[in-house]
């Protein structure tokens, strides 16, 4: 579903004291407990919309999901409604061309109405039975007032020259961002049940302690660093599914592990384990764990990550009764075939030799090769990158790798293209071991049901390079060529 994001923000007060209470001199009636909800029942009337569809969607991360549906009759009426509850977290409702038209908060009670006018939705949307909601409205009303004060002053400031100008509009700004963080503070320790509390608390920010604001030294600054690292989670309940269902937590995720952790496998591991043992305690968090780190590391964009998508497949989604029991067949499919591809050529792990054969069809195997290092290369003849990369390897190769002890194992992928094979090999690559796999041993291969170099060496497209030392373990994989060389004269450098 394509959503065109156009965001109201509704601005209401909150409702006065004086609503709440009884008037004075008289006694107050008995507070009278609200049944529990055993599904959701949401009544929309949004002017204009008759005999039209809206839409309740949800944050699910970065994306949003379609919640329900539901036909506006000829009064406007719209009902939202089902057996089971809504989980918690920010919804959204979507015209009939599922434009976002607000956002609200999907609590306990899920029981209530709402109405207003597209027209002016920040002064006309209220909420009937939710009290929630009325609150989050009286809190963007107080956010939009106070933040609005401290933007303007944040633009003069960039305007002005005046010292005294300049310390009375940097106040404003200030007693801005307070003004808030108090807003909030107060909220929380009165409404802690509350989904707001649950984003407010998520969306804080790590506060530097005075001596750690300014570092001056390399001491300083790594006592800032791994201050503010050990508290970014602060704000954070792994254990609490309502964050789910919200933009914050995916976008927290992104953050932290992108620039607050070592982007080395083992690393990106140990931040997975600890977050899983608190998240494993609430299915919809653990559910959402195991999907952002499968999603995001299956197909990594830094070489030797896609380690952390094995060690979540072969914890939670291998064996015969996976712990993600969510997962339906097709998405268990993908899913094993592509962890079985990576299993076999982690960095550090031995690559699996291949018996194949040369031009003249004499067999030369990978395990033949004798080198300090061996370039193996996936390649075809009519593949147009692989025309424009191979000459510049040769000459990486005669100009330097050759001398240093590199040998290149080139196997050509398609058998359709074998008769062209030869006169490009002798024109642009001389010098190399180059082999190819028959259509007979294509064919022996698969009625023995053994993985082929395909699987082994998780080729998906030409060219594909592997860079092996002098034991036929991977050091680098999948590698772009200038990547490659860069590795190469890295090692020649320190004569390794």
């Amino acid at each position: 579903m394509h959503w065109k994001v156009k965001i109201i923000t509704a601005a209401l007060t909150l409702l006065g004291a004086a609503v709440l209470n009884a008037q004075p001199g008289k006694k107050k009636p008995a507070p009278v407990a609200k049944p529990v909800p055993v599904g959701h029942n949401i009544t929309l009337n949004i002017a204009p919309f008759k005999n039209q569809w809206l839409y309740l969607a949800y944050h699910y991360g970065n994306v949003k999901g379609l919640a329900d549906s539901a036909f506006a009759d000829a009064s406007g009426k719209a009902v939202f409604k089902g057996s089971t509850p809504l989980q918690n977290g920010i919804y959204i409702v979507a015209s009939p061309t599922k434009t976002i038209l607000f956002e609200m908060l999907m609590g306990t009670d899920q029981v209530f109405s709402v109405v207003g006018d597209t027209l002016d939705l920040n002064t006309s949307i209220k909420f009937v039975g939710s009290d929630e909601n009325m609150r989050f409205l009286g809190y963007t009303s107080f956010v939009n007032r106070v933040a609005s004060k401290g933007e303007a002053a944040r633009q003069q400031l960039s305007k002005t020259e005046d010292a005294l100008e300049k310390a009375r509009l940097e106040k404003v700004i200030s007693a801005s961002g307070t003004s808030i963080d108090s807003f909030r503070t107060a909220y929380c320790k009165q409404y802690p049940a509350d989904m707001l509390t649950v984003l407010f608390k998520g969306m804080s920010e790590t506060k530097l302690p005075a001596a750690l604001q300014n570092p001056k030294t390399n001491a300083d600054s790594l006592a800032q660093y791994r201050f503010a690292k050990s508290h970014f989670w602060d704000g954070i309940d792994f254990m609490d599914g309502r964050l789910v269902r919200t933009p914050i937590l995916e976008a927290k995720l992104k953050t932290y592990l992108n620039s607050w952790v070592i982007p080395e496998a083992d690393s990106l591991i140990y931040e997975f384990n600890w977050m899983i043992a608190l998240g494993r305690n609430d299915p919809e968090m653990f559910r959402f764990l195991i999907g952002y780190f499968v999603d995001n590391y299956m197909y990594p964009k830094l070489m030797g990550q896609d380690k952390v998508f094995l060690h979540v497949f072969e914890r939670y989604i291998g064996g015969d009764k996976p712990k993600a029991d969510w997962l339906n067949e097709r998405q268990l499919k993908i899913i094993r075939e592509r962890a079985y591809m990576v299993m076999a050529n982690q960095l550090g792990s031995a690559a699996w030799d291949m018996d194949l054969v040369d031009t003249a069809g004499k067999p030369q195997n990978l395990y033949g090769v004798k080198a300090k290092y061996t370039v193996v290369a996936f390649w075809d003849v009519h593949c147009g990158k692989c025309r424009e990369e191979l000459p510049k390897m040769d000459t990486l190769y005669r100009e330097s790798w050759q001398r240093n002890g590199v040998k290149i194992y080139a196997v050509m992928v398609n058998e359709e293209n074998v008769k062209d094979w030869p006169a490009f090999i002798n024109e642009h690559a001389k010098g190399w071991s180059h082999v190819h796999q028959t259509a007979a041993m294509r064919k022996a291969e698969e009625k023995t049901q053994k993985p082929n170099f395909r699987q082994l060496y998780d080729m998906r497209s030409t060219p594909t390079l592997f860079l092996l030392d002098a034991d036929k373990k991977i050091i680098a994989k999948s590698i772009g060529l200038t990547d490659l060389d860069k590795v190469l004269q890295q090692k020649f450098a320190q004569g390794q």
